[in-house]
């Protein structure tokens, strides 16, 4: 319980810490005036505000991590399976590629029940299998942007991927490098890795 309070206290620090930043054009407000809008219009602006995380406004996308950190928090304290970080982490993700012409409705509960129905998912362990041979780093280079270009993975995975299995930076080197969070690093890996693991014939 503790190690999940001081979480929630670190993630509403640096909230606010950020309420004045200013978004992106065209959206144009400040982050605090971004959530009022939140609690007042729903899902027309949560829309607008994963469209611009998706086009690279990160502020937007820490307006709805914040729209649902309440909920996470709620989430964690009820199933100590699920780590208040790791669901923070995949609720990044989610916004990252969240369908926005398939699920307009419902915004803020589809991604606390995608974070969580991941989160869970990582904890299952990959089906065993031999040991890989050790990879020189241009070869871990050459499967990532393989499993890039078949769709595999996306760019932003792939990027800290190749910071991280090529460049050998360390997860906080790497989320210096990136301008993300040391957690949203260690879940991108993960989820690469999976899906990676996944689909390792069409990697062969």
């Amino acid at each position: 319980m503790a190690c999940r309070s001081t979480s929630s206290t670190r993630f509403d620090a640096d909230w606010a810490r950020r309420l004045d930043d200013v978004l992106n054009a065209p959206l144009s407000i400040t982050a605090r005036e971004s959530l009022l809008r939140i609690h007042g219009e729903g899902d027309p602006w949560l829309v607008r505000l994963i469209a611009a995380a998706q086009s690279g406004d990160e502020l937007a996308g820490r307006c709805v991590v914040q729209a649902v950190l309440g909920r996470l928090v709620a989430m964690s304290r009820r199933d100590g399976r699920l780590d208040l970080d790791e669901l923070v982490g995949a609720v990044w993700l989610r916004i990252r590629s969240y369908p926005l012409d398939r699920r307009p409705r419902a915004v803020l509960t589809n991604l606390v029940l995608d974070a969580r129905k991941d989160v869970l998912a990582e904890q299952r362990p990959l089906p065993l299998a031999p040991p890989p041979a050790p990879r020189r780093h241009d070869v871990a280079a050459h499967l990532l942007l393989e499993a890039q270009q078949i769709g595999v993975i996306d760019a932003p995975i792939a990027e800290v991927m190749r910071s991280v299995y090529v460049l050998g930076l360390s997860g906080e080197a790497a989320a210096v490098r990136h301008g993300v969070a040391p957690t949203t690093v260690r879940w991108r890996c993960s989820a690469g890795m999976r899906r990676m693991a996944q689909a390792r014939a069409l990697l062969v």
